[in-house]
């Protein structure tokens, strides 16, 4: 190691690299799959998701009824304990003279520490959550009350309602699907207590030891219809098989806790969830990357094989056996390894903050010699040294001494094969993960870019507008557009990307056995101008909107109705539940599709909904170009002013929108990185492999130079083999691209057609990168004196 300083330092550099790859991706995949498990017995844990199919939407969903929870633990034995949970954000909390926004505020079951247990630092988990209690976590109790025990203060919901703090829990690690920062029991009315289409709550149960999950779930279809079908025919008047004979769906099934980050389907998450696919993809690109890093020590190792000949043959005159050959060569890989080890942990310590940015993760060096995880970096350490180490000894043991004094180290045909083959695999896995990484960046740049017809540009959006009457609002809306940098103003109860209600309607010429679940989007008179959204069919007719409501649909609610052809005049009936009855609903106008979801998700049926008692909690202002700090800053003082110095809360619709597909941003930055070092490991083994071929050679260029050969001549035959086996690696590479990117662009309901010519780039890339490293080697080579070289043949 200390003669050949610059073959140690490339051979460490190249596994180092390798090495802390795998460990950054071990630590990320080790995060994601520990989601929810830090909860004692979480494996009998399991949520309640709903599967159901009206008319063309089917789905499934994590929202399930309010009597659920109470009936199944009263009806099945294998069910210890239930909690329905119901998540609200932006809450205002008062403490005296401390005010803030809560957005993790949770409202539960008195059974919830039953099922999601937790040390509690103040307070008796027994007793915590009755009445009007409110528990919080550490960090939200030191904001209200500093460091002291905070048992027995209150805190003022905004508006009259008091809590008394119960209890003081430690904060929930990051790896949890939900998180809280407040909790206080649910309290419901009789009727919603026994109201079956309620749909805004979650369900979680704890099962008894040993239950079986997947034989509750098998009972679960005649607990539906024993409970759900007398109210449908109530409700409806229509009988339960009627409504299933008409293609309609519904059923509940259960998730493991421990499952529901990676694998849950529901829809309407109250926080991102991940991916297992992403999980796979990564895997793989640390098992591809620690493979591309063993191969390039065997090269060169195999480079060096002239070097260490001469030590074998004499190593074997003096008597030594294979045995303790091999013995020797395995020690040297597992020196090199372990002292890569070193230098991969510094080289993850020193780039993890920038990781866990791109990856938004909070990973730290510190675990991999945590528990369990010291095992997995030990058993990797290993691999490398019995995968790289076992063809480097067996190789350079069977050196015979003929061979040794003949020179003829690894000229046959099954050495040359052997290393052929590697640069195929290395390029191979090179250019997999390139062409990966570029369309996954080509449909995350589609998502950002794709017209998703409505102006979402120099939008701000000023959270809490409910808290103001309907005088105030347009009071607040009169004065802001006296500012010559406001263009207009509207408030709406949803904004795209932020989800939407929805009611079940069904059209004419149908019954209630045929209903459509239709989103619903609240809105006012300005909306559809302040957005620039496409109106194609009616006229907005604005006084209509202050007095009366008024329904919009786009065109894919018109296409699932049938009235695309004939849109004027058209209506949908919504059943009124507590009468019995129907209403009628004009359609006013009909605006073009536009994205107020996911791309992974289809335009669903909309109605924009205008009325003067609807919900309004955005105030959307049209600001321009110029002076939007200004422009802020002068809506924040308004706003002050009005509210008596409440936060104020703003942020702006494009960078919100963007975050529907943050997930897909963060995995094509991360893969970026990883083809990089991907593409500079299979460099190193690449320069390896031809400076072995250049030693291998030398007397042939020079018989080829003293025979007439140009440097043009002989760059040809000195790079034809290794081209040629970058070609195949190519090749090889691209149906399995091709495979990979077409199942992954399955995913999204809008996407790219796959890029052919990417697959062109990456073949381009990896002949170009060849032959410079392959001129570079042969320019050195062909400047050698032909008669030095020869000199002794």
């Amino acid at each position: 190691m200390k003669k050949y300083k610059t073959y140690t330092l490339v051979n460490l550099l190249g596994l180092a690299i390798g090495l802390a790859c795998v460990f950054l991706i071990f630590l990320y995949v080790q995060d994601e799959l520990s989601y929810d498990q830090f909860y004692p017995k979480h494996e009998n844990v399991y949520r309640i998701v709903t599967h159901s199919k009206m008319g063309d939407r089917v789905g499934d969903f994590n929202t399930t009824s309010a009597p659920l929870a109470p009936t199944a633990v009263a009806d099945f034995p294998e069910i210890k304990y239930g909690a329905r949970v119901v998540f609200r954000s932006n809450k205002l909390f008062i403490h005296k003279d401390k005010k803030f926004l809560e957005d993790s505020f949770l409202r539960t079951d008195s059974t919830f520490f039953k099922i999601f247990p937790r040390p509690f630092i103040y307070g008796n988990p027994e007793t915590a959550l009755r009445g009007n209690n409110i528990v919080l976590t550490q960090s939200t109790s030191e904001k209200y009350f500093g460091n002291r025990n905070p048992i027995g203060e209150t805190l003022q919901l905004e508006g009259d309602k008091l809590y008394i703090v119960s209890g003081v829990i430690e904060d929930l690690p990051h790896n949890s699907h939900f998180h809280y920062d407040l909790i206080a029991m649910l309290h419901f009315s009789a009727d919603q207590e026994d109201d079956w289409f309620s749909d805004y709550m979650q369900t979680y149960f704890r099962l008894e030891e040993g239950a079986d999950f997947k034989a509750l779930e098998e009972k679960l279809p005649d607990f539906s219809l024993k409970y759900f079908g007398p109210k449908l025919k109530e409700a409806f008047g229509i009988d339960v098989d009627t409504w299933l004979k008409s293609g309609n769906e519904f059923r509940y099934y259960l998730e493991p806790l421990s499952k529901i980050y990676l694998h849950t389907k529901a829809r309407s998450e109250v926080e991102p969830m991940g991916d297992i696919k992403y999980v796979y993809l990564f895997s793989l690109v640390a098992l591809l990357i620690l493979i591309l890093a063993c191969i390039n020590f065997m090269n060169l190792t195999t480079a060096r094989s002239f070097t260490r000949s001469k030590e074998v043959g004499i190593r074997k005159v003096f008597g030594t056996n294979r045995t303790r050959l091999i013995f020797q060569f395995y020690t040297e890989v597992l020196l090199m390894t372990v002292i890569a080890s070193f230098i991969a942990f510094f080289i993850v310590e020193l780039f993890i903050p920038y990781f866990n940015q791109l990856s938004q993760k909070e990973l730290s060096t510190f675990l991999l010699f945590k528990g369990v995880h010291l095992l997995y970096v030990v058993a990797i350490i290993l691999f490398v040294v019995v995968f790289a180490g076992t063809y480097s000894a067996l190789s350079l043991s069977n050196f015979s001494l003929m061979t040794v004094l003949r020179k003829e180290i690894q000229k046959g045909r099954k050495g040359k094969f052997m290393r052929l083959s590697l640069v195929v695999f290395q390029f191979w896995v090179a250019v997999v993960i390139l062409v990966s990484s570029l369309v996954i960046q080509q449909q995350v740049n589609f998502m950002q870019n794709k017209k998703i017809g409505f102006d979402k540009e120099r939008v701000m959006i000023v959270d809490r507008a409910y808290r103001f009457s309907a005088e105030e609002r347009a009071s607040l809306k009169e004065n802001l557009l006296r500012n010559p940098q406001i263009e207009r103003v509207s408030y709406s109860g949803m904004i795209p990307g932020r989800g939407t209600n929805g009611w079940s309607m069904f059209g004419e010429n149908s019954g209630m056995e045929d209903m459509i679940n239709f989103r619903l989007m609240s809105i006012d008179n300005d909306f559809i101008d302040l957005l620039n959204l496409e109106l194609i069919h009616g006229q907005l007719d604005l006084e209509k909107f202050v007095t009366q409501d008024v329904y919009i649909a786009n065109e894919s609610a018109m296409k699932i109705l049938g009235y695309e052809k004939q849109p004027e005049g058209r209506v949908v009936y919504r059943p009124n539940i507590e009468e019995g009855t129907r209403e009628t609903i004009e359609i006013m106008g009909v605006v073009k599709d536009f994205h107020f979801g996911s791309m992974k998700d289809e335009i669903q049926p909309l109605f924009l909904y205008s009325s003067p008692r609807s919900y309004k909690r955005y105030m959307l202002i049209k600001c321009k170009s110029s002076q939007l700090i200004k422009t802020q800053k002068e809506i924040e003082k308004r706003w002050n002013k009005m509210t008596n110095n409440e936060p104020f809360v703003y942020f702006f619709l494009d960078d919100d929108f963007n975050k529907l597909f943050k997930n897909e941003v963060r995995i094509a930055n991360l893969l970026k990185i990883f083809t990089i070092l991907a593409f500079f490991i299979a460099l190193l083994g690449l320069i390896g492999l031809v400076s072995f071929e250049m030693r291998q050679r030398v007397k042939e260029i020079c018989v080829r130079k003293v025979l007439g050969s140009t440097n043009k001549e002989l760059i040809f035959v000195l790079s034809k083999s290794l081209c040629l086996s970058v070609v195949w690696s190519n090749l090889l590479a691209w149906p399995v691209t091709y495979y990979l990117m077409h199942q992954w662009l399955s995913n999204f309901a809008y996407r790219i057609d796959f890029p052919w010519y990417y697959l062109a780039l990456a073949f381009l890339i990896s002949i170009l990168m060849t032959l410079i490293i392959v001129v570079g080697h042969s320019v050195n080579a062909m400047k050698m004196n032909p008669g030095t070289s020869l000199r002794y043949e």
